[in-house]
């Protein structure tokens, strides 16, 4: 569980293939694609070897999150980058925390105003919910696929995968490394997922690509995973009384 005030907004994938309506920005030199179209904020990011982001940003992915007042937000961090105003109406600035970059927005008038797009999805996940009788979609966690194993990894026999806790990070952040006779889908092994805990899991997967069916890896836990705009995305629903 995140701080509170703190809200999810995206997660950052770097990228060296060209994809669909990328945009590109002057400033920090890379292309940008994808997060307009996302229902859950995937943003895929092809940067130029010039840009001035730090190595980091460009090698591992991020997760970003909009908060109230960023210099409040960033005291006693390890500022790796900002904080800047890309647009008018919007100050950022990332930090590293456990090797992981974290992005943070403020936004001092409505994104739409600040990014307008004519591809920008009607309900983004921050918007869900609100709806008598329909899925709440809450942030869980940013699951970072790595090659190498952590220290402070657990092992989970169920999906042959040694990961970090997500839970004694202070943004969720869980370093993966997965065994060579993990089956899962390959999308899941290579590519960072963002989780988020849900209400229904089935209905949240209702009209979705599934690539992992619901399933229980411990009591009271179920998982599924869905993709959107290439990324893995997965649902849990903890439950006492699932089985």
């Amino acid at each position: 569980m995140i701080k509170e005030g703190y809200t999810y907004h995206h997660i950052g994938l770097p990228t060296s293939i060209p994809r669909k309506n990328e945009e590109y920005n002057k400033e920090w030199k890379f292309y940008g694609s994808g997060y307009f179209e996302s229902q859950f904020g995937i943003e895929w990011l092809r940067i130029e070897k010039e840009s001035r982001l730090p190595p980091l940003i460009k090698a591992v992915p991020h997760i970003a999150f909009v908060v109230q007042d960023i210099q409040t937000a960033i005291l006693g961090q390890k500022v790796i980058y900002g904080p800047n105003s890309p647009a008018e109406g919007v100050t950022v600035c990332f930090i590293e925390v456990d090797g992981a970059p974290i992005e943070f927005l403020q936004f001092d008038k409505p994104e739409s105003e600040i990014w307008p797009n004519e591809h920008k999805v009607i309900a983004p996940v921050n918007a869900l919910g609100n709806k008598e009788g329909s899925t709440n979609f809450s942030y869980h966690h940013f699951g970072i696929c790595t090659n190498s194993k952590r220290k402070d990894s657990i092992y989970l026999e169920a999906y042959k995968l040694h990961c970090t806790d997500h839970q004694a990070h202070p943004f969720g952040i869980q370093w993966m490394n997965y065994d060579k006779e993990c089956t899962l889908p390959a999308i899941v092994q290579n590519i960072a997922h963002v989780a988020f805990q849900v209400n229904d899991l089935h209905k949240a997967i209702e009209n979705k690509k599934v690539i992992i069916e619901p399933n229980s890896p411990s009591k009271g836990v179920l998982v599924a995973f869905i993709e959107e705009n290439g990324a893995p995305i997965e649902f849990l629903q903890i439950d006492d009384n699932l089985k």
